[in-house]
């Protein structure tokens, strides 16, 4: 008797695209999200734009990290000649590269086959979301009091008209973190209207626009915050009704 099997093949799975932030900090924590979708057995290409303050420093990692670890795909977009940025911030130099390289970021991401099934942002490249159709999600590489923080800038901004920087010792309440002296937030946070200020403020109104977001932190070491993230109460205006949000993996 012959005894016959169906075979049944898994179609491979699209490839996950990972966009950092220009700069060192970001490109080490993605290339560490990296590893670990890579032992899921995902596809993993990570595009990168050169920091513009020091682009020579992303060449010689991947030099070495290439050569630890081959089934990492990089892609660097080309350098980019930036105009002057109204601001003291460096920050505001990280969002202008970012914005410039968004078309050779397009031709990528339409070169890509089979096409990437999901696009990975850090807080600066947020600004790529408006031009992209693939799904998207934030890798936020802070803990979750400052996913908090930004995900309630949009309601403390709508609050006031002053500057952080001229409200001295005034306490800033964030649903799930401990009240905090406003000149205690984040630097580029403290002059309203400047570059880096409206960047951080627009990525703050991207993170509530994606399909989700990767928290550097464990539920355990955080539950207050978490909750306070997942029940939606970080971006909620009084009179809403909760939306919530659900936690994976924390």
């Amino acid at each position: 008797m012959e005894a016959t099997a169906n075979a049944t093949t898994t179609p491979p799975l699209k490839p996950v695209v990972l966009y950092p932030t220009p700069g060192m900090g970001h490109l080490f924590a993605m290339v560490e999200l990296n590893r670990t979708l890579a032992a899921w057995g995902l596809t993993v290409t990570v595009i990168i734009v050169d920091p513009p303050y020091d682009p020579g420093a992303p060449g010689r990692f991947l030099l070495v990290v290439s050569a630890a670890n081959p089934s990492i795909s990089f892609h660097r977009l080309p350098p980019v000649d930036l105009p002057p940025v109204a601001s003291k911030h460096y920050e505001a130099l990280i969002m202008e590269a970012v914005r410039i390289s968004n078309p050779h970021l397009r031709v990528i991401l339409t070169a890509v086959v089979p096409a990437p099934s999901v696009l990975v942002v850090d807080m600066f490249s947020g600004v790529v979301l408006d031009e992209c159709s693939i799904p998207s999600y934030f890798f936020f590489t802070f803990g979750a009091p400052c996913l908090a923080f930004f995900l309630h800038l949009p309601i403390l901004h709508a609050r006031t008209t002053a500057s952080f920087r001229y409200m001295g010792e005034e306490l800033v309440s964030v649903p799930g973190v401990l009240p905090f002296p406003v000149m205690h937030a984040i630097h580029t946070t403290m002059e309203r209207g400047d570059v880096a200020y409206d960047g951080f403020l627009a990525a703050s109104a991207a993170l509530l626009c994606c399909r989700g977001v990767i928290v550097n932190t464990f539920r355990s070491l955080e539950p207050r915050t978490i909750d306070a993230i997942i029940t939606s109460h970080c971006t909620q205006l009084p009179g809403e009704p909760t939306r919530r949000s659900t936690a994976s993996g924390c």
